[in-house]
């Protein structure tokens, strides 16, 4: 279970996901539990009892669909509709069979513990509604289809949580505005066949004219009129009335006689809608789950819809009570429930009408609540200073320009450092830090020389062309040209730069692939992206890794696709690039991003769009959860790294048993503005405690005050330092700073080293201040055991060994194909989050690492590495290089 601590100050919004997964009617289904508090998710219990068995559920329900009635406004109703006393009765009977069922199997222990918890952790007034949304992601669709329309509203969970109302689960999606005064709907009315009584439908509406709405009305419009209505106007209620059906997860709707229009004929002009403020969709028609989820699939935050075939009077019934409460301002769910309700006076002639409506919500949309009309201004001054602003406009636009100017010049600053946000400008020209191999990645540190900076040149452009093979080619004869003058005189340094370029061997295979699939149709492309900081060696050490793992990929026949992307180390980019990778409805994954700070901002933007993103750096304990990367609602992210909680553990463990310091004394310097140093630190603190050991001082990098010209006094009392900067998030100031107190330290004290640390470039700046002095903990080491084979393929591949941040790149991707093998055709963003979280409780689900021979990639509920529970120590040697000092067991030992 994880829980928040929450403020006595009452939530505007509250919602609970019931999640109902991996089981069956005959075995019984896991359940897991999560509370929202306006938008953010403050308790998640996954240790709940499971659902107990019901096995009899399908065939009642089954005997209890069978039977229609007529006059409903289903496109195609079913035979043996009720057409006498005897079929009323029969119906009557098995709506109270399923029913008496369904009670009892409420009554269970489970449901009970269920109904008590969510009792007691919901914090609401009396006029909010609490919508119990039920999300069923199981292997059965068919048995997620009868869970959808099970009557969930006799649990006595909602007798006792009078504001609660049962909701379908859509997705959690970003927020959007709530409705504004004055409302506009867009009211369509399809044919009247068989007899509906659409003018009910129609007064029923007035309710709504009379608070203020503007409602257009469309009576059997063309596909053509619906979707430039839909494409080019500004629309907050989109309702319709008449015949419907679903189809899997669409739907069509009879527009007129003998016209049916599938929704899918309208896709994009509803995404426009969307866009511009569509907020509600009201389908007062029949069978309408499919149009429900093809609704909420292009985004719309809340939608009516009736779950089975509605006679005709219920669907009037039900719109007339459910208006005249949402017009007066009652919340919509808890309208949806008065509605609901108020047709129970009805089923002794329609049994299980109030089964039928149901709303579809996303869990961090706040409730939709119609708007007081805003009262036109009285008289004012204003309005006589109108004539008198037209005569002299100029001059007062002058003026007021120029004292926006100096407002902004003066109070820019200061706002910048209380609101930082306000503050993030948007990087112009995004689209040339992404790439499938169209163009060169813009900032990148890869830097070519003639003729292999020509010859890529040639190779993008043919792939611009999509004339894949030539670019193939071109891009496999650069490499073969650098292969051969790399021994020869003077030719080494630039041939190396380009088999060192990770873009050119990307670009080679996605142009293959397409060739590939070319000539293969039956061969599909899966495409990921790949976003990491192309500016620093460190995130070119994620892009070879991805780069390996793809070329082996190729060369096994799985057509793997790559997309790259540069978010330079900078939070506001990495957010902004995430918005454009999940926007691309190709890209099943992304591997990324390279520090804490950029992996919680993409993240906010990941998880509303359900692409996972797997980090093979990111170290922040519980990411996942953490309110300011967004909570992770759906559980998109996982990491191929351990925790910083190991990291500290590692470090404090070598420094106490190996470096012989008991109880030992430290001094810390971290960077207090950034959330990888903070958290390391604290997971540092907490960890030298449970050795009785302590901090003695600290001092923070990122202090402007802070002198590094000379050691704090402390340190002399110090068994050692613990340098631990950020991964240069922003800027290089604490780095830098970092650098210094290890030069002044001059081999002295032993230091233990923050990960970010692990850097080339970083010896080359402290050099012999380091040697055999510096320890850092690391999650993979060429030379550590089970890890020699990959350390020879990383050395075959890049010329040079290269360290863990390119092997957990390389496991990243593996993650992946792994969870696109186990999924069916076509692969979906869902199937790779729901194989990579089977990981931990499925046989054979989880892929054997190629960097450790021995080794699962697996991970738990919080999306952490399973198998990393201890780090190897790495430190420089003579030569000025990294070298294991300390071992992991190996995975056969474990």
């Amino acid at each position: 279970m994880v829980q928040s601590s929450s403020s006595p100050q009452l939530p505007e919004n509250v919602a609970v996901v019931l999640r109902i997964s991996a089981g069956s009617f005959v075995d019984g289904f896991s359940v897991s539990l999560q509370i929202l508090e306006d938008g953010q998710i403050i308790q998640e219990d996954d240790d709940l009892p499971p659902i107990p068995a019901a096995p009899e559920i399908p065939q009642l329900y089954q005997e209890w669909q069978n039977i229609s009635l007529e006059g409903s406004r289903q496109l195609q109703a079913v035979s043996g509709q009720v057409t006498n006393v005897a079929n009323l009765e029969n119906w009557r009977q098995r709506t109270q069979s399923l029913e008496d069922y369904c009670r009892r199997w409420f009554q269970d222990r489970a449901f009970s513990s269920l109904r008590d918890r969510i009792r007691a952790n919901t914090r609401v007034r009396t006029d909010q509604s609490v919508p119990i949304i039920i999300r069923c992601p199981t292997r059965d669709q068919n048995q997620n289809e009868l869970l959808r329309r099970l009557p969930w509203h006799i649990w006595d969970l909602f007798t006792n949580l009078p504001n609660g109302e049962f909701a379908l689960f859509t997705n959690f999606r970003p927020q959007v505005a709530t409705l504004e005064a004055p409302v506009r709907v867009l009211a369509i009315f399809g044919s009247s066949q068989g007899g509906l009584q659409l003018e009910q439908d129609q007064a029923a509406l007035k309710i709504l004219e009379q608070r203020g709405a503007e409602i257009i009305r469309q009576s059997e419009p063309s596909e053509e009129t619906l979707s430039r209505l839909l494409f080019d106007e500004d629309w907050d209620i989109l309702f319709f009335a008449g015949h419907s059906s679903s189809q899997g997860t669409s739907g069509q709707i009879q527009i007129s006689q003998g016209n049916l229009l599938p929704l899918h004929a309208l896709r994009q002009s509803l995404r426009r809608a969307v866009t511009r403020g569509l907020k509600l969709a009201i389908f007062n028609s029949c069978d309408g789950l499919g149009i429900a989820d093809f609704l909420t699939g292009l985004n719309v935050p809340a939608v009516i819809v009736m779950r089975e075939p509605v006679p005709d009077r219920i669907a009037c019934q039900f719109l007339l009570y459910f208006l005249r409460e949402f017009s007066q301002g009652t919340p919509l769910c808890l309208a949806v429930r008065e509605a609901r309700d108020r047709l129970e006076s009805i089923q002794s002639i329609f049994p299980a009408a109030s089964w039928l409506p149901t709303v579809c919500l996303n869990p961090n949309q706040p409730e939709l609540v119609w708007p007081v009309p805003t009262p036109l201004p009285p008289p004012s001054p204003v309005s006589r200073l109108r004539s008198y602003f037209r005569r002299h406009s100029f001059i007062i636009i002058g003026f007021a320009t120029f004292a926006l100017i100096v407002i902004i010049a003066v109070a820019r600053p200061i706002a910048c450092q209380i609101f930082p946000a306000i503050c993030i400008d948007q990087v112009e020209n995004l689209e040339k830090f992404i790439s499938i191999g169209r163009h060169s990645i813009a900032n990148s540190k890869v830097q070519l020389s003639e003729p292999y900076l020509s010859l890529k040149k040639q190779g993008i452009d043919a792939f611009a062309k999509e004339n894949y093979g030539d670019a193939a080619t071109i891009f496999d004869n650069l490499r073969s040209q650098a292969q051969q003058n790399k021994y020869a005189p003077g030719g080494y340094q630039k041939a190396l730069a380009a088999l060192q370029d990770p873009e050119i061997l990307i670009y080679r295979n996605n142009a293959f692939v397409n060739i590939r699939h070319t000539q293969n149709p039956n061969l599909p492309i899966y495409t990921i992206a790949v976003t990491a900081p192309l500016n620093l060696d460190a995130g070119l050490g994620i892009l070879f890794g991805v780069a390996q793992a793809q070329d082996i990929a190729v060369k096994q026949e799985i057509n793997l696709q790559v997309v790259i992307a540069n978010d330079s180390n900078n939070p506001a980019q990495a957010q902004q690039v995430a918005e454009i990778l999940s926007n691309d409805a190709k890209i099943l994954a992304v591997v990324g991003h390279y520090t804490s700070p950029n992996t919680c901002a993409a993240l906010k933007v990941y998880s509303s769009k359900e692409l996972v993103l797997i980090s093979p750096t990111s170290t922040v304990v519980n990411l996942q959860s953490n309110p300011n990367c967004g909570g992770d609602p759906n559980k998109v992210f996982f990491r191929t790294v351990s925790s910083s909680r190991v990291e500290a553990h590692s470090l404090v463990q070598y420094l106490v048993d190996v470096l012989k310091k008991p109880q030992p004394k430290v001094v810390a310097f971290y960077n207090s503005k950034e959330s990888f140093s903070k958290d390391l630190f604290a997971q540092f603190v907490q960890v030298i405690k449970a050795f009785k050991g302590g901090v003695i001082a600290t001092f923070d990098l990122s202090d402007p005050n802070f002198d590094t010209s000379q050691l704090p006094p402390e340190v002399k009392d110090a068994d050692a330092l613990a340098v631990l900067p950020d991964g240069q998030t922003n800027d290089t100031i604490a780095f830098q700073k970092a650098i210094n107190i290890i030069k002044l330290n001059n081999r002295e004290k032993p230091v233990l080293g923050a990960n970010p640390l692990y850097l080339q470039e970083f010896i080359n700046q402290a050099k012999d201040t380091t040697v055999n002095r510096l320890f850092l903990a690391v999650d993979w080491h060429p030379k550590q055991c089970g890890a020699a084979a990959f350390a020879k393929q990383i050395n075959e591949y890049w010329g040079g060994d290269l360290n863990r941040r390119t092997a957990l790149a390389y496991e990243a991707v593996q993650a992946v194909l792994q969870a696109i093998k186990l999924s069916n055709s076509p692969v979906t963003r869902q199937d790779i989050q729901q194989k990579l979280s089977e990981t931990e409780i499925l046989p054979g689900v989880a892929a054997s690492s190629a960097i450790i021979k021995g080794l699962p990639i697996s991970f738990d509920a919080t999306g952490d590495r399973r198998e990393l529970t201890t780090r190897a120590i790495v430190t420089v040697n003579d030569k000025l290089r990294f070298d294991l000092v300390k071992d992991v067991p190996c995975p056969n030992q474990q």
